[in-house]
């Protein structure tokens, strides 16, 4: 009996250490778990939705956006520009790169002085966004209307890496303020001065290719 018990005391510093020796390490769970949440988030490709649709920019011309990281220090966005390397229409897309994007802050491409101000009765605005990271990226769209540039934020979207096709971000259904409020709609959504689409990463730099961005009516 004594020589059962002794056996079972020493087999037990053993497999404790066996059990150690086959645990992952902090950093190979977290590789695991961003490849489980890559794996999870897939490519959108959405139908052309109905409805009537006017170019709001195509990006064969000239670059009229800008990153507001330029100015701003608390803002990720790097460069904006226009590129052949990738497009869903014609020659040209935007390309949009941004630095590492620490956890709740975000990278923004804006526009101003848009051709078509009058939204009031546009119910989505869509878009093409070649995701070139290799994680997954959450994306939303924000207005500014009216001489008081007021703030409205459509709902986020996960993009899967690769290319999301007629990424549709609704106009008008969860629509919130600056704050984070609920609100019905786009405020002044007759007079929009300024358009921006904001990437949330975390703790990693890229660049998204975008074109074809479309109001639908």
């Amino acid at each position: 009996m004594k020589k059962t018990v002794k056996a079972m005391i020493l087999f037990i510093p053993v497999a404790f250490l066996v059990s150690c020796a086959s645990m992952p390490g902090r950093q190979d769970s977290e590789i695991t778990a961003e490849k489980n949440t890559a794996a999870k988030v897939i490519p959108i490709n959405n139908q052309l939705p109905k409805g009537t649709l006017e170019l709001i920019d195509g990006f064969e011309e000239e670059n009229f956006w800008y990153a507001l990281g330029e100015t701003k220090s608390e803002d990720y966005s790097t460069d904006t520009d226009t590129t052949e390397e990738w497009s869903s229409q014609g020659d040209f897309c935007a390309q949009w790169s941004f630095a590492k994007i620490p956890e709740n802050s975000k990278a923004s491409f804006i526009i101003e002085n848009l051709a078509q101000k009058d939204w009031s009765d546009a119910k989505a605005l869509i878009a093409d966004i070649n995701n070139t990271c290799q994680n997954p990226l959450a994306i939303l769209l924000e207005t500014q209307g009216g001489p008081h540039h007021i703030i409205s934020r459509t709902k986020e979207i996960s993009l899967g890496i690769g290319e999301n096709i007629n990424v549709y971000f609704d106009l008008l259904h969860e629509i919130t303020d600056e704050n984070g409020n609920q609100i019905s709609a786009i405020i002044e959504n007759d007079d929009i001065r300024s358009v921006s689409f904001q990437i949330k990463g975390k703790s990693f730099s890229g660049s998204v290719f975008v074109d074809n961005i479309n109001l639908v009516y």
